[in-house]
This record gives structure tokens, sequence and C-alpha cells, in this order.
């Protein structure tokens, strides 16, 4: 489908999403800090935004200015390197200054470190009634390597051929990450064998996403820092 056919999510929830998880993040930041802070204070982590814009709109200029979301090019569940449409004219699609999108590489590479949230929403539909079950798994590759092989990793179970099976699958995973200047990120599609013939990505559904929430470091931060746990649904 042409690139102006991506459907958008529902911005409503999205920005909600965003907030919601912007706003643990930075308090698990804060949290983080406190029992390590000294007797006189030290500086205080920047605060988020009041209000994140939607996917249209330009965030303020501030340190926590760098905001990404990417949405999937592809829909056929091919191993290997997610492609994104990156263009900020599409719906859904949003690129901030200090981020660009590499599209031989398939990778979104940070100019400015910092601490980030980064998330992705993965969402399938079975093309072939009844038919197809097993699993899908997307995994976020960091280059340079810094944190291990995968910094980030959503695994869907896909409900079984049954009439009471649903037709779609859908999860989410974010996590805090401390990206250093230069470093590139890639989501890698892995479907266990026959799900492709069955399955695939719902139009404009998959999102790749980050903001920065903290230009420093805390003391102690380890690299990579899980916000809650995966969250799977199924429409």
């Amino acid at each position: 489908r042409p690139p102006g056919a991506c459907s958008p999510l529902p911005w409503a929830l999205s920005a909600a999403l965003l907030l919601l998880t912007g706003v643990c993040a930075f308090c698990a930041l804060r949290a983080w800090e406190a029992p390590r802070a000294p007797a006189a204070p030290g500086p205080r982590l920047p605060g988020l935004p009041e209000d994140l814009p939607d996917a249209g709109a330009r965030l303020p200029d501030s340190p926590q200015g760098v905001f990404a979301q990417l949405v999937a090019r592809d829909v056929q569940l091919t191993e290997g390197p997610l492609r994104w449409y990156s263009d900020p004219g599409l719906a859904g699609v949003f690129l901030g200054p200090g981020l660009s999108y590499d599209q031989h590489s398939r990778e979104l590479t940070v100019a400015e470190p910092g601490v980030y949230y980064v998330f992705l929403h993965l969402k399938l539909q079975r093309v072939v009634p009844s038919k197809g079950s097993g699993s899908i798994s997307a995994a976020l590759h960091l280059q340079p390597l810094d944190v291990g092989a995968e910094a980030l990793a959503l695994t869907l179970d896909l409900p079984p051929p049954s009439s009471e099976a649903r037709d779609s699958a859908a999860g989410f995973r974010g996590s805090l990450l401390h990206l250093r200047a230069g470093q590139r990120l890639g989501v890698h599609l892995r479907a266990e064998a026959g799900v492709h013939l069955t399955w695939q990505l719902a139009q404009g559904a998959t999102i790749l996403g980050l903001f920065r929430v903290a230009t420093k470091v805390p003391a102690g931060l380890p690299s990579s820092w899980p916000i809650g746990s995966p969250s799977l649904d199924r429409d």
C-alpha cells in the first residue's frame, strides 16, 4: 500500500499512553536518585513537558524535545530488520531534531546522549481464516553493541485457529535506555515456522518510538532499565 494509506493509531489513547509511560519513567529516575543524593542537593533532572503533543506537533525546545515515532512499512512477516516510514508528512510519523533514520540500514540514529524512554507497539492480524498459530517476537538491537544482543524484546503468542479465537493480537513494551551519541536502533522480527503464511502486521499499527527524559545519567543507573513488563492484548 502507498505511504499515504497508513491509518493512524487512535491518537487520544496513544497520547495518554505516552504521557503515562513518560511520567512513570521520570518518577523511576527520581526514585533511583533519591537514596544516592548527597547532603548538598545535586543537580536536578529536568522535568517532563506537562503535555506530550501528538505525533504531528512539534515538541518545545527543551532537553526533552527529542522525540520520534516511526510506523512499520512492512506488512509481511519477514525475518530480519523491519523497515519504517520516517517521513513526518505521513500520518502517525514524527522525527524530531537530533534524530535520523537510515533507509538502507533500517536504523534510527540518536545524535545526542541521554536517558531515553524507548517503546515498541506490535499488532498482528490473521489473514487466513481459522488457520495459523504460534508466536512472533520483535527485538530492539543497538549498534554499536552496548547492552547485549537485545535491548528490548516483545513476544506475542498468537491465538490458535478455532471458532472462538480472535483474529488479532497486540502487545506493548517500553524501557528506559541510556543511549550514547551516534547509537543506532533497529527492530528485528522473528516468527515461528508457518506463521508468516497466515498472519501479517496490521497496517499502520506497529510503532517504534522514543523520547528523551534526561540529558544526564544518574549515578548507578544501568544501561537498560525496563519499565513494567510486556502488555499483551487480543482484539
